[in-house]
């Protein structure tokens, strides 16, 4: 088990369109936002969530962060730029 958690949102449909995309392309499970909304209401489809399953180290946030903007950019979902860079630079410093 891991005591990290990274959940996000997405206008919805999106974190289900992204969650879907990951699992068919990169081999990469998203979890839905637990409890953020009831699966009957609209908006549940736009919660996305990184359960690490006590796997926090570089190599796994680092491929989960890549393979998530790769989604983003496949699905064309506008996003900003430099998490990636961001990301490598405070594990460059660790």
């Amino acid at each position: 088990r891991s005591r990290a958690v990274t959940s996000a949102n997405l206008p919805a449909p999106l974190g289900t369109e992204l969650r879907t995309w990951l699992t068919e392309n990169a081999g990469v499970t998203l979890g839905i936002g637990l409890g953020l909304a009831p699966p009957d209401d609209p908006a549940w489809h736009g919660f996305f969530r990184v359960g690490h399953m006590g796997h926090v180290n570089a190599h796994m946030v680092l491929g989960v962060l890549g393979s998530i903007d790769a989604g983003l950019k496949a699905l064309q979902i506008p996003h900003g730029q430099g998490a990636l860079e961001a990301a490598a630079k405070v594990v460059a410093s660790a």
